[in-house]
């Protein structure tokens, strides 16, 4: 079987298609964005991007391949080999991954490459590989199914390739069907079950597309497939409606991590803890700590640590623990920021009537927006849309820029404001 397999290896179109296969994985990695380099399942997740891609393209490959062995009538040669069928079938299957496989791998190995100097201990996640890889095989099998069983030398192909784009690209979104991801958070991983569930889907996709299609066609080639050929068929029909139905049942793809043992802590005060994955992040991290407790203002209470989402090893984590979304800090401000506000301006009032409770929010809101730009220790407008006001946004960037003195008599206006509103 290994013989007639390399024998389609060298024989398929899609030897001399590598080169734009691995352009095609390469654009799709490094194309779309950056900040995934030096975090491991940041890296991970863009290095299992190109599925999205590749999936419908080798359903249509697989289509048009088994397609071509059949417009070259060798189908009755086929039926009269000494060999099982499903071997035949097997190999030209495989062959037609092989490249999908080695294209994708080229791809993911350029982003471990690149990630090395700068993530740490550590290598890509294989779940999310494998998430990626199972995606392709399953396109390249119902494509291959197809191409066997239809008569047509370009709708097959045509449809493979749209049916399966539509199908990733409408219900395969990690909040339905989960068939891929968009990036790779620290404090996420793939769901072990599910993962195995898309797995056992492809194998039982592969184990059809080799199996049926022979009992299908038996008519046109003169063999008749024995009863162990028909057990197997049968068997791989009724795997792949059980992994189909296992779906729901697994759950969602991705899962939330159990908090490191030993997180990642900056030596300064206040400290910064990060997930040990996230380690690139924290000098930028830790110097926003550091700029906000040395503001020298006596209001100003600072937490001991500000924890990175789903670090703190001390219970579940809180409203203002921070998140570093794709890299961009300015989503780890807020936070700080809040965390700040909640130790330092405590609620006075049970209740306050509108209009105060109406000023009261926007004197904290402008206070926590100052605090933002002092931690991220610039003036200039978020990288990020912020839901303030333009107005109260333009207010604390404007505090920002004035001496250390007019920014605490600016604060202290706030603050008045604050205690002095009358409770309700």
């Amino acid at each position: 079987m290994m013989k007639i397999y390399w024998i389609e290896v060298r024989r398929s179109p899609l030897l001399w298609c590598l080169p734009l296969l691995i352009a095609v994985d390469m654009a799709a990695v490094f194309g779309r964005s950056h900040y995934w380099i030096g975090v491991w399942p940041q890296a991970s997740a863009a290095a299992q991007i190109p599925a999205l891609f590749f999936a419908p393209a080798f359903s249509a490959a697989a289509a048009w391949a088994v397609g071509r062995s059949l417009r070259r009538g060798i189908a009755e040669q086929r039926g009269a080999a000494a060999r099982p069928a499903w071997h035949m079938e097997a190999a030209q299957f495989m062959a037609t991954v092989t490249y999908g496989v080695l294209a994708y791998g080229l791809g993911a190995a350029a982003a471990a490459a690149v990630s090395v100097p700068d993530a740490g201990p550590g290598f890509l996640w294989p779940s999310y590989l494998l998430l990626g890889i199972s995606v392709i095989i399953a396109c390249s099998a119902v494509g291959h199914a197809v191409g066997r069983l239809a008569r047509s030398t370009v709708a097959a192909p045509v449809i493979c390739g749209l049916a399966c784009f539509v199908a990733i690209g409408g219900a395969g979104s990690p909040r339905n069907l989960g068939f891929y991801v968009l990036s790779g958070d620290p404090g996420i991983e793939i769901n072990g079950a599910a993962l195995a569930v898309r797995l056992a889907l492809a194998a039982a996709l592969v184990a059809a597309a080799v199996c049926v299609p022979a009992l299908l066609r038996r008519g046109r080639t003169g063999w008749a497939p024995g009863i162990g050929y028909r057990a197997m068929g049968l068997g791989a029909l009724l795997a792949v409606v059980t992994a189909v139905g296992s779906l729901p049942a697994a759950g969602s793809i991705r899962a939330d991590r159990a908090a490191p043992k030993e997180p990642l802590c900056s030596n300064g005060s206040p400290r910064v803890c990060l997930w040990p994955e996230d380690r690139k992040y924290l000098q930028q991290t830790s110097a926003m700590a550091e700029r906000l407790g040395a503001i020298p203002q006596d209001w100003i209470r600072t937490p001991d640590t500000f924890y990175e989402l789903g670090v703190r090893p001390d219970g579940p984590e809180t409203a203002n623990d921070f998140s570093i979304v794709e890299g961009n800090l300015w989503f780890a401000a807020p936070n700080m920021a809040g965390s700040i506000i909640q130790l330092s301006i405590p609620p006075r009032c049970e209740e306050l009537s509108p209009e105060n409770a109406n000023k009261v929010g926007t004197a904290i809101a402008q206070i926590e927006m100052w605090l933002e730009f002092r931690a991220m220790g610039t003036s200039e407008t978020p990288s990020v849309q912020s839901d303030m006001p333009p107005g109260d946004l333009a207010a604390a960037q404007g505090a920002t820029r004035l001496p250390e003195a007019g920014q605490a008599d600016w604060v202290k206006q706030r603050l008045n404001v604050i205690h002095e509103a009358p409770c309700a």
